[in-house]
């Protein structure tokens, strides 16, 4: 028997335990990372293509990445890379930036969260989110952690140290100073 196939016969048992461990951390954690991606994609297809490329990469680094006390944060920082790259690669295919499609404003007076969620991976959202998170950092947070990454409020008061009471409340001014954002403006002596 030759050095090749003694080393084959060892690696199918250190690959299976690679492998489950893998698959079970893969299992617990695609649908937190689904949601990750598809607050930054326009489509449900592009957030799941860039996950499983991303899965790719995660499982060749893995005996890395297992021995790592983060390891969720080390994977998620993959997958902001492949995500990053992905919008790259259609950019240099379309041979210019990628904007979002001119939408509507869906957001009115009376507006509600589903107008909001309905705009994900558009500009005047990302805009919107940008202002909030400079002008109210928590409510933004919160608003993120809530809406997109579907994190009730109870996680969200254990990630953030706050109480529950305080993340809805956040929630609520995030919402209305959202609707404000993506509201048009109007000038001063229309009413």
């Amino acid at each position: 028997m030759s050095d090749a196939d003694a080393s084959d016969q060892e690696n199918p048992v250190a690959q299976s335990a690679h492998d489950a461990a893998f698959d079970e951390f893969f299992r617990q954690n695609k649908d937190y990372l689904l949601r990750y991606l598809v607050v930054r994609t326009r489509t449900v297809f592009d957030a799941d293509e860039i996950l499983m490329d991303a899965a790719i990469r995660v499982y060749e680094r893995w005996p890395y990445i297992e021995a790592s006390r983060n390891r969720l944060g080390l994977v998620r920082k993959i997958v902001h890379g492949f995500w990053v790259d992905h919008y790259r690669r259609q950019a240099r295919r379309a041979g210019r930036e990628i904007l979002a499609d001119d939408i509507q404003t869906l957001v009115s007076d009376g507006g509600t969260i589903d107008e909001l969620l309905k705009l994900r991976g558009y500009e005047e959202l990302h805009r919107a989110m940008a202002t909030l998170e400079r002008t109210a950092p928590t409510q933004a947070r919160c608003v993120r952690l809530h809406y997109f990454e579907g994190l009730a409020s109870a996680e969200i008061a254990e990630q953030t140290g706050s109480t529950a009471a305080a993340v809805r409340t956040n929630l609520s001014k995030g919402r209305v100073h959202l609707r404000r954002l993506l509201r048009p403006t109007r000038n001063e002596g229309e009413r």
